[in-house]
């Protein structure tokens, strides 16, 4: 998959870590804090019983020492329309330098609804669930991922994806945040206008020494990229 670059108002309503402002729907803003994921107990043993087990048997190799560890948990319909589901993106391991192998579980009422895992992915970082962009009644969601530090520079980069007949279907993949061994963090703002196809546009955003943001220009076009990263659905 691509890996790059972390980071989701004007008068917004917060829906599932996502702020949906009059101009559009602000999927990644740099700017707000982040939240350590923390599986309950019962979320707990869905994986230990049902979610990892299917994954070792999938991925298990001399490569994939297991380092298991939640990156996101998010609420909302993934895979039918007005579902109360929640969705859990871990890491399964690290095999290099920004990447690893990782997993998606979907859970509604106690039960595994969606095994999905990914032998060739990066670091997982967190994940956030999008108040359906494109319209057709399930929710998106974005997988962020660090891509380690390469050549002095290094990031977040994010996978748009939504379930679709039992499979991952990609929306897209862009940029969440930059930096260099020795520069400052580059974040970027990205918005979403939702449509069938929806369109995005992105602010940029630099972060000084003691960690506060500071807008630069003005938002601009932004194209997303193709997802390169495969999940594969477990039974």
């Amino acid at each position: 998959m691509k890996t790059a670059q972390l980071a989701p108002a004007l008068i917004a309503l917060c829906f599932a870590s996502v702020c949906m402002a009059q101009t559009g729907v602000v999927i990644n803003d740099p700017t707000l804090p982040t939240t350590a994921a923390k599986l309950t107990a019962a979320e707990q043993s869905i994986m230990d019983k049902s979610v990892l087990p299917a994954a070792r048997k999938k991925l298990a190799s001399d490569l994939c020492e297991e380092t298991v560890e939640a990156a996101g948990i998010v609420q909302g319909s993934f895979t039918k329309p007005g579902a109360r589901q929640t969705l859990i993106f871990y890491q399964l391991c690290q095999t290099g330098n920004g990447l690893g192998a990782a997993g998606v579980a979907v859970i509604e009422d106690g039960a595994v609804v969606g095994n999905f895992v990914s032998a060739d992915s990066g670091w997982t970082v967190d994940a956030r669930a999008l108040p359906d962009i494109n319209q057709n009644g399930v929710n998106e969601f974005a997988l962020y991922y660090s891509g380690g530090l390469h050549q002095g520079e290094g990031g977040t980069g994010v996978d748009i994806f939504e379930i679709s007949g039992g499979t991952f279907r990609e929306i897209g993949w862009f940029q969440a945040e930059s930096f260099t061994a020795d520069g400052p963090v580059t974040g970027y703002k990205v918005t979403a206008k939702p449509g069938k196809t929806p369109t995005f546009s992105r602010e940029d955003y630099v972060q000084n020494a003691a960690g506060k943001w500071r807008k630069v220009g003005k938002p601009y076009a932004l194209k997303i990229m193709a997802v390169t990263g495969t999940f594969e659905a477990l039974k």
